[in-house]
């Protein structure tokens, strides 16, 4: 059983790294991916001893020439008869955890079934083929049943900084990437390259398939759970916008504002949040890119305070709808215009339509940024 097998080439990817074999000047990649060749040209001498071979990794490399000394071994990712091999399933919690579970559902002043809700939100989701089969991520879970504490235990493991560096490589965003349809070979069969980052970050576990279209054999890809999202999320965020404040600070104080129905606490934490971005992060070529900028900026932020949807309704496509407790915030934004304009927008295309019989209360909320100041400009709100 060899388990990562491609880190030694991840470590190095798109990195620029160099060394020096014999008399050749070679990237660290190059060199890497020569070792792991040699390594498999042993396995297919002893090809007679082995009975049973296993491999785990993130890429995969078959076409770059790793496995070209060594029998071509067999992809199981998305076969049907393993979709639950390497986790965790509900009935296996169900079975062998409740008295655990109990356990932690006292310390969280939870009934059995409230604690199982939060377990299952926070580390359940992955699927790995077309029966989505639900698993849970057994690192995560089995620390969490153990300290009785529920943390991100698995995205503390190892900050995926290859992943960062692909990002930073390529135009696409991450709204870009999340809640899309694709077809296997998009996210499955991948040769290592810097400008495809989708493949990578799907096999690296943080995004998983989340529906399939058996009439266009497309799967939905998206987080698997709340650990994922906000780790990476946040990541991304800090490596994207580089701001002063501390984002996990900004989301628990949004996080509270909004719960609170508190608009104007909430129109000064994004303020301030986005006043403490450097200018250098925001300066874009172009009006499109300027609008894409916001666009990504608050994308972001908004998936961070894990109440983020953006819903395609008849009227048209309506920025961002949050849903907390007790109250519905639809929200309009507008690059360089005003907030009456947004909430005509919002009346116009009918966007509180579906909210007007919710007990909950309903605010719009019209917002203008200025991509002079790299802030908000303007702010109205109907209750």
């Amino acid at each position: 059983m060899i388990d990562e097998y491609d880190k030694p080439i991840l470590d190095v990817l798109d990195t620029g790294l160099e060394t020096v074999v014999g008399e050749n000047r070679m990237s660290m990649e190059d060199r890497n991916r020569n070792v792991l060749k040699g390594f498999y040209s042993v396995f297919k001498a002893a090809d007679e001893h082995l009975q049973f071979v296993f491999l785990t990794g993130v890429t995969k490399f078959s076409q770059v020439s790793v496995f070209s000394g060594f029998n071509q071994p067999k992809d199981i990712s998305m076969d049907p008869r393993y979709e639950a091999l390497c986790g965790i399933t509900q009935e296996e919690l169900d079975n062998y955890f409740m008295g655990s579970i109990a356990g932690m559902a006292e310390i969280y002043r939870q009934d059995a079934e409230g604690m199982r809700q939060m377990l299952k939100r926070q580390y359940d989701g992955y699927h790995f083929g077309a029966r989505l089969v639900d698993v849970y991520n057994p690192f995560s879970l089995l620390n969490a049943l153990d300290s009785m504490m529920i943390q991100d235990y698995w995205f503390r493991s190892g900050t995926p900084s290859y992943l960062i560096r692909l990002l930073n490589h390529t135009r696409e965003n991450l709204d870009e990437l999340t809640g899309r349809y694709y077809e296997a070979p998009e996210f499955v069969d991948y040769k290592a390259d810097v400008e495809k980052p989708l493949p990578m970050i799907y096999q690296s576990g943080y995004l998983t398939i989340k529906g399939y279209n058996m009439r266009r054999n497309t799967f939905l890809l998206d987080f698997p759970n709340n650990e994922v999202k906000n780790g990476f999320l946040a990541m991304v965020a800090s490596d994207y916008l580089k701001p002063r404040s501390s984002v996990n600070n900004w989301v628990q104080d949004t996080v509270d504002a909004l719960q609170d129905g508190d608009t104007e606490g909430f129109r000064r934490l994004l303020t301030s949040f986005l006043s403490s971005i450097p200018y250098t992060m925001r300066r874009k070529e172009n009006e499109r890119e300027k609008e894409r900028y916001f666009h990504y900026t608050f994308y972001l932020l908004m998936r961070l305070v894990s109440v983020y949807t953006e819903k395609q309704q008849s009227e048209g496509r309506v920025d961002c709808v949050e849903e907390a407790d007790n109250h519905v915030y639809i929200f309009e934004f507008k690059l360089d215009g005003t907030a009456d304009e947004a909430l005509r927008q919002i009346e116009e295309k009918g966007y509180a339509l579906p909210y007007l019989e919710d007990r909950r209360h309903l605010h719009r909320v019209g917002v203008s940024f200025s991509s002079d100041t790299g802030t908000v400009d303007d702010w109205k709100v109907i209750e």
